[in-house]
């Protein structure tokens, strides 16, 4: 169940850069205590409110005594947009479930404020509330992508709904960016059943859009050895960044893909060739049974599956001495 709620830290990516900008994020909440942070929360300048908010969300479950300020400052709809959004994670990051904390995240899944609705719906995922599925079923349709993915991010880890995966499969397919890469990334955390994601995310390595491809690689990696087979179809394709995306999702698996990789590196397609190469360079020792085909492959008649083949085995080699 954790593993579907590591959806949320993509997402949180999201609102960090939206903050980036206005603020700096220093890294040092671990120098204060807990008390001190409680404190910042009734701080007047909003600044430091949000990193105070922030500061008890990285703290976790031992911060339980800012939840009722961190609750209020969710539910406060004069408050600013950064420390409402920032509450909201960090509830979900405390992890106390409270009624009233549930009830002011489910009523923040109406919010107008996107951030907050993206974050309300991360925290409710996080403390497996129940009682807001149906709320969260409603978010699946949201106008803000980021918004849908968390809902059924949320759906899943709550009770395996299966709406969540349906949801994320449509949002890959059609939706509007950055949904496809959010949810395509989703889907390999969630754990849900080899047989529900990978399809999906194998055709979304034939994506038009780079980011989701290597996102879709990226997840088919996390769902494990298990996608394997599935890899053949679009390593056989007629689409080179679809081949070049699938040989990434094995590299993403890691040691067990060795084998395909080593099989791709004689695939007609020069890119394919020097992206397995590359990924099996990447794989350092663990890649030790790919070096007679790397050999090979330094002959090749493309120069750069050739340079790549010899950085790979440099790699292999290098770290094998030490």
């Amino acid at each position: 169940m954790q593993a579907s709620i590591r959806v949320v830290g993509l997402l949180l990516l999201l609102h960090r850069a939206a903050l980036a900008a206005p603020l700096e994020m220093p890294a040092r909440w671990q120098q204060e205590p807990i008390a001190f942070w409680c404190d910042q929360l009734q701080a007047e300048d909003v600044r430091q409110r949000w990193y105070a908010a922030y500061a008890l969300g990285q703290y976790g479950p031992a911060a339980a005594e800012a939840v009722p300020q961190l609750t209020a400052a969710v539910g406060n709809l004069k408050g600013h947009e950064y420390e409402r959004t920032t509450a909201a994670w960090a509830l979900g990051r405390i992890g106390v479930a409270w009624q009233t904390v549930v009830a002011t995240l489910t009523e923040s899944l109406g919010s107008q404020l996107p951030s907050v609705r993206r974050n309300a719906a991360e925290a409710l995922g996080r403390l497996e509330a129940k009682t807001a599925v149906p709320a969260l079923l409603a978010r699946l349709d949201d106008s803000d992508p980021a918004v849908c993915v968390n809902a059924a991010a949320a759906l899943w880890s709550i009770d395996r709904h299966r709406s969540a995966v349906v949801s994320l499969e449509r949002i890959v397919r059609d939706g509007k960016a950055p949904g496809p890469r959010l949810a395509a990334a989703a889907l390999g955390c969630l754990g849900a059943p080899v047989e529900a994601v990978v399809p999906t995310l194998v055709a979304a390595l034939g994506h038009g859009d780079a980011d989701v491809r290597r996102a879709a690689a990226r997840a088919l990696g996390q769902v494990g050895p298990e996608s394997l087979p599935a890899l053949k179809i679009p390593l056989e394709g007629s689409s080179e960044a679809a081949r070049v995306a699938a040989v990434q999702a094995m590299g993403w698996i890691g040691p067990d893909a060795v084998r395909a990789l080593s099989y791709a590196l004689k695939n007609d397609n020069a890119a394919v060739r020097r992206a397995a190469a590359s990924q099996l360079g990447r794989l350092g020792p663990s890649a030790h049974d790919a070096e007679p085909a790397l050999v090979e492959a330094v002959s090749d008649r493309n120069i750069e599956v050739r340079e790549a083949a010899a950085k790979a085995l440099r790699k292999i080699r290098d770290s094998t001495k030490r």
